[in-house]
């Protein structure tokens, strides 16, 4: 009896942090986007890794720009674990051919023509 209750204490306690986990993973991302966003889209933010000590250099230097950080360390904490510099690079976006979506095109020559 006694080791049921400390299984369904334990299983309380997990669900409970895993369930705060999500909410501050929510409200980092909806600091990242109010902070962000106004700027820049958040491709760019989302292409980087960086270390923690790189995360917390540029959001100082966004914040000295006047990015309208509300949480700082929320905001940080948040770059530098979903960012960071041990994890690889996203897959870059693709059309459903399987042809790769690029916003700049390299050859002039191939740019769709502009209608009037």
């Amino acid at each position: 009896m006694r080791t049921v209750i400390v299984f369904v204490a334990a299983y309380v306690i997990a669900f409970a942090a895993a369930s705060g986990d999500e909410a501050t993973i929510e409200r980092a991302k909806s600091e990242e986007s109010f902070a962000c966003v106004q700027c820049h889209s958040l491709r760019i933010v989302h292409s980087q890794r960086l270390s923690k000590t790189a995360w917390t250099k540029e959001v100082d230097k966004m914040i000295g720009w006047g990015a309208p950080v509300r949480d700082r360390q929320l905001l940080i904490d948040y770059l530098s674990e979903e960012f960071s510099d041990a994890k690889p690079m996203p897959e870059p976006d693709r059309s459903k051919d399987g042809t790769k979506r690029s916003s700049i095109i390299s050859d002039p020559a191939k740019a769709p023509a502009l209608k009037d």
